[in-house]
């Protein structure tokens, strides 16, 4: 259930109901260092609510450690523009977020980085039925008329293809019906890959996965019971069918086209992270606002220096988990 903004507007007015809750779902009533995990500490400014361990001498508040480390943003502000992202089902770009908030372009963006990295949910193991496929994010198809393709250069420099084949970032997804979904960026889709995404993200008993046909796809039989569909006959037969993992493209790709219209392919694992938070929790039916923070909570303030980070750092952070 999502929060609407008027809710979080009275609820959260002040500092210090925004320290009271982050404190209540990290801590709980017992504040812990994060430093050593000790509870023996004494309080250094009760109004910012910072604190000294007494075991490891260390200064620490409820910001160390998680993505509202270092803000000089109020609180009620990060609330507000939390609930607008989680409310945006579609995605909502930082410029929108500038004009609603009346806040700077830089100041979006650095927060709307922070709440996606806060997206980040501990690897859950899929089960049941499980459906896999890829798909491929970049500029859309080219074609070049005779004598004039050199004026129409791309990214990469070469003509855009579709589906396989094509120079575009490779995706792989893997969703369970009724369930959740996963992502990753996967440079080549060969069968040892996909066999690593597939242990790190599935579960193997009382489990079975559903393909098209292709070729990667067929060695993974050796680990796990399989099925296929033959898109040239038929997208559908029975359970046998990819159409769930194929919307979950959809939704991300009209998400991107409709709200960031360009992504860099440095940061298109975060938006990923965005849009599978969404759809995993599309039935949530509780305070979603609530357990976003909670999670958000567990993550510290990863790419804070985003401009240097580089691409493998970035999916590094999203994918080692």
């Amino acid at each position: 259930m999502a929060t609407n903004i008027r809710e979080i507007q009275l609820k959260y007015s002040n500092q210090q109901k925004c320290l009271n809750l982050l404190e209540k779902l990290r801590w709980g009533k017992t504040v812990t260092c994060p430093n050593c995990d000790k509870n023996k500490i004494r309080v250094v400014d009760p109004l910012k609510k910072r604190y000294i361990c007494k075991s490891c001498n260390e200064q620490f508040s409820v910001f160390t450690d998680t993505i509202f480390e270092g803000t000089l943003l109020e609180l009620p502000i990060w609330f507000q523009i939390i609930a607008l992202v989680l409310n945006a089902k579609s995605g909502m770009a930082a410029n929108e977020i500038k004009r609603h908030m009346g806040i700077t372009y830089k100041t979006a963006y650095y927060v709307a980085m922070r709440i996606r990295i806060g997206m980040l949910e501990d690897c859950t193991c899929l089960n049941g039925i499980i459906e896999m496929d890829e798909s491929y994010f970049g500029g859309k198809h080219r074609q070049f008329h005779r004598g004039i393709k050199d004026e129409h250069p791309t990214i990469s420099g070469v003509e855009l293809k579709r589906g396989r084949g094509t120079n575009k970032v490779s995706v792989a997804g893997m969703v369970q019906r009724k369930g959740k979904v996963k992502t990753k960026i996967i440079e080549k889709l060969t069968k040892r890959n996909l066999l690593a995404m597939l242990k790190t993200y599935a579960k193997k008993e009382n489990s079975i996965l559903v393909t098209d046909g292709f070729r990667s796809y067929k060695e993974l039989e050796k680990y796990i019971d399989r099925l296929e569909i033959n898109h040239s006959k038929a997208f559908s037969k029975g359970i046998v069918h990819v159409n769930t993992i194929e919307g979950f493209w959809s939704y991300v790709k009209n998400g991107i086209r409709g709200s960031y219209k360009v992504i860099s392919k440095k940061y298109l694992p975060l938006y990923l992270l965005e849009y599978e938070w969404k759809f995993n929790h599309r039935f949530y039916r509780c305070n979603e606002f609530e357990k976003y923070l909670k999670n958000a909570l567990k993550h510290d303030k990863a790419l804070h220096n985003w401009k240097a980070e580089s691409t493998q750092q970035v999916k590094k952070l999203v994918y080692n988990q």
